[in-house]
């Protein structure tokens, strides 16, 4: 419940809704003269609504569900500089054309541990975006994170680019990674001719993403989350 001290407050903002009320057509003035309890309702109503509608608009620019995908447990250390190096050699276990400047100053660094395996969910979104509203769609940061090692899983399923769950027609998938200094950040990759491009940006980039990117998270998009 409000406090004494909101109430009072409520109460000293009155002006501002009378010069509010005397712009009202004479037929919705005499309506709330009428039905002031009912006027008071609906005010209140929406303001308790608000913040329901703000989480709809979020969860909107994604769409349901369209990738499942098993991510296995492992049992050593993951040395981001062993993994994601530049080669598109036959014998590449993925096939990496380019490392972006963020990417190697924010990652080349990291070095996570073993885990106990995950699953991890894709969408894409309805609208173009930035990154606020998606994350917020994804449950906030702590939800919509994922680890470099989830993310070069995906592409060893992928190791040549050949069609999956990561898009490989020029359209970005997007995962959410903290970097070395435990910032998160956006890590894109896609797929051109022979190899994956990797990118890293500030999850404050205005820029935004396009509509038809495809985002991975993974405990936000389980079916069974709250």
């Amino acid at each position: 419940m409000a406090t004494t001290k909101q109430n009072q407050m409520i109460a000293g903002r009155m002006v501002e809704f009378q010069d509010r009320f005397e712009k009202l057509p004479n037929d919705d003035a005499q309506w709330l003269i009428q039905n002031a309890g009912e006027a008071v309702d609906l005010f209140v109503s929406a303001v308790v609504n608000r913040a329901k509608e703000s989480v709809k608009a979020v969860v909107a620019v994604l769409s349901e569900i369209i990738a499942t995908v098993t991510i296995p447990a492992t049992t050593a250390k993951f040395i981001a500089k062993d993994k994601f190096k530049v080669d598109t050699g036959r014998k590449a276990k993925v096939r990496i054309s380019y490392l972006g400047d963020n990417f190697k100053a924010w990652f080349m660094g990291k070095i996570e541990e073993p885990f106990a395996g995950s699953t991890i969910y894709g969408r894409k979104l309805n609208s173009d975006s930035v990154d606020g509203p998606i994350i917020a769609g994804l449950g906030g940061k702590e939800k919509a994170e994922t680890t470099l090692a989830e993310l070069f899983a995906m592409m060893g399923r992928q190791a040549k680019g050949e069609s999956g769950e990561l898009l490989t027609n020029g359209y970005a998938n997007i995962f959410y990674i903290r970097d070395i200094s435990n910032t998160l950040r956006a890590v894109h990759v896609d797929c051109y001719g022979d190899g994956w491009i990797v990118h890293a940006y500030s999850v404050e980039n205005p820029n935004g993403w396009r509509v038809g990117t495809q985002v991975f998270s993974r405990n936000s998009l389980a079916p069974q989350a709250a």
